[in-house]
């Protein structure tokens, strides 16, 4: 029973050993919170750099259509429901251009610009 006790009093001390020299060569962290005047211009420089992309073109990356008929489109790699597929055309989908009162019809692989940006002279 000796032992045991004198051999836990070795483990413990060796335990507190590793203890204070992890203490002693630790750096300090430094505050780890910001003050509340800090915070809000964190989150102010956040909102400002936030930039809407600018959708230039779109372009029909796939279309899987189900059993049923309804169809899957994956417009600029976003995937959408598209509805029933037209009979006479089933191998397109019509796209919602924005500005324009028309959808146009698109197979996969092809693009349109939204904004065509006119020849520099």
């Amino acid at each position: 029973m000796n032992i045991m006790r004198l051999q836990n009093i070795r483990r413990l001390l060796l335990f507190l050993g590793l203890i204070a020299t992890t203490l002693a060569s630790a750096e300090e962290l430094g505050r780890l919170f910001l003050t509340p005047q800090q915070r809000t211009q964190l989150k102010q420089g956040q909102q400002l750099n936030i930039e809407k992309p600018v959708i230039e073109s779109l372009t029909v990356s796939g279309i899987v259509q189900k059993h049923g008929g309804e169809r899957t489109v994956w417009i600029n790699g976003v995937p959408q429901i598209a509805g029933k597929s037209d009979e006479r055309a089933p191998e397109s989908v019509p796209v919602a251009i924005p500005g324009q009162a028309q959808p146009v019809r698109l197979k996969v692989g092809e693009k349109v610009l939204i904004n065509p940006q006119a020849p520099e002279q």
